[in-house]
């Protein structure tokens, strides 16, 4: 017998740590979100190069000290030569998107990449989805898909966004907590 559907997951642990919580009832949707806000994160930082993130905010913040504001697109597309695959491209692609909507500065960079983060939080939990829908039943890959859409709804994807713009790292990253007594259980 397994021991879940989540250990044979072909993702990054962290991402099978999220479908285990997500599978498992005892956990709440906001202790499910705080563990795939930094497999979103890890996913960022391991995908895409400081430097083409420092690019990208020079290239957005290169007209926010003129009088007269210029199109940051011809800069973006620049960019596009060099990005890699994956991440990197569609941040550009939402960036495009962003600037056109009259954003300007490193407000830019910010939307378009909170708006990768989503995209690349609904892309995991469609593939733990569908790894739930080859090893288990349909109705608990759909609960499991149900509980990360929650968590990724609910989750404060800008905060991480400015994060891996501008470098930081996560001091206190969550983890999955081992309950040990009465008062670690369930939430009443």
């Amino acid at each position: 017998m397994s021991d879940g559907p989540h250990r044979s997951l072909p993702m990054r642990r962290p991402w099978k740590t999220v479908a285990e919580c997500a599978d498992t009832p005892a956990f709440e949707v906001d202790e499910i979100r705080d563990i795939i806000l930094p497999a979103l994160e890890q996913d960022c930082r391991r995908e895409m190069r400081r430097v083409f993130l420092d690019n990208l905010c020079r290239a957005c913040s290169d007209q926010e000290g003129s009088l007269f504001k210029s199109d940051v697109r011809p800069s973006l597309e620049v960019l596009r030569r060099d990005a890699g695959s994956g991440m990197e491209r569609l941040i550009l692609d939402h960036a495009m998107q962003v600037a056109s909507n009259g954003n300007t500065g490193l407000d830019i960079a910010e939307k378009a990449m909170t708006q990768a983060l989503k995209d690349r939080g609904t892309r995991g939990t469609r593939q733990v989805e569908e790894h739930y829908l080859r090893k288990s039943t349909e109705r608990r890959a759909h609960n499991v898909r149900g509980r990360m859409e929650q968590a990724l709804n609910g989750a404060d994807m800008a905060s991480v966004a400015r994060r891996v713009l501008h470098g930081k790292e996560q001091k206190d990253a969550a983890r999955l907590r081992k309950r040990q007594g009465l008062d670690d259980g369930v939430k009443l």
